[in-house]
């Protein structure tokens, strides 16, 4: 059996990375997953190379005679019509004694380290994905090249969860208020508050 080769994308908006917990839908189990946006050109590039996959794909002996036409290559557009790529793996694999066990996607910073495992890459991530091609042909309808996710490396984190004012749908008030780098809110509570009747809280 041929050595799957491994790719590497451009750099990237990550888009709902799902790389230490599968992602689901409608309570069935999707696999370890990331969506990534890619500047325009860079866009353009990696449809023409996924393209040339199909092309390949069509001289394999077993799809002889198929038709490859509108292909799936992982193609995605969200609600504002950007373009992005989904890279997918299965979250576990079984061995041949029948064994199961969880699949990880290796996360490494910019300069090759390993991400500890407690950090989790989020949506505004810079990163790029190293990947695999492979064809499939299951009817008329889904045929096309799957993208399988090999590894990340961030470029830029953002951590699941951290979000800043635009993603509220806040702009740049020029003459607003700015909070002075030493400046603190203060807490409304005092000490004396947090115990009510000697209880803890």
């Amino acid at each position: 059996m041929a050595k799957r080769q491994i790719y590497t994308t451009a750099k990237g908006v990550a888009m709902y990375p799902h790389l230490r917990k599968p992602e689901t839908y409608e309570g069935q189990e999707i696999g370890l997953t990331i969506k990534l946006m890619l500047e325009a050109e860079e866009t353009e590039k990696f449809k023409a190379f996924l393209m040339g996959e199909v092309e390949k794909a069509k001289s394999m002996p077993e799809y002889k005679g198929k038709s490859f036409a509108n292909p799936n290559i992982g193609l995605g557009e969200t609600k504002d019509g950007d373009e992005y790529f989904k890279f997918k793996t299965k979250s576990t694999f079984t061995n041949k004694q029948g064994e199961t066990f969880k699949k990880t996607v290796p996360i490494y910073d910019s300069k090759g380290k390993p991400l500890p495992d407690n950090v989790e890459v989020g949506s505004g991530s810079i990163v790029r994905v190293a990947y695999s091609v492979n064809p499939y042909w299951k009817n008329k309808t889904m045929k096309g090249v799957t993208l399988y996710l090999e590894a990340v490396q961030v470029i830029e984190l953002k951590e699941y969860g951290q979000q800043d004012a635009g993603a509220f749908g806040f702009g740049i008030e020029e003459d607003g208020y700015v909070v002075a780098d030493a400046e603190t809110v203060e807490s409304p509570f005092t000490g004396d508050e947090d115990t009510e009747n000697g209880a803890d809280f």
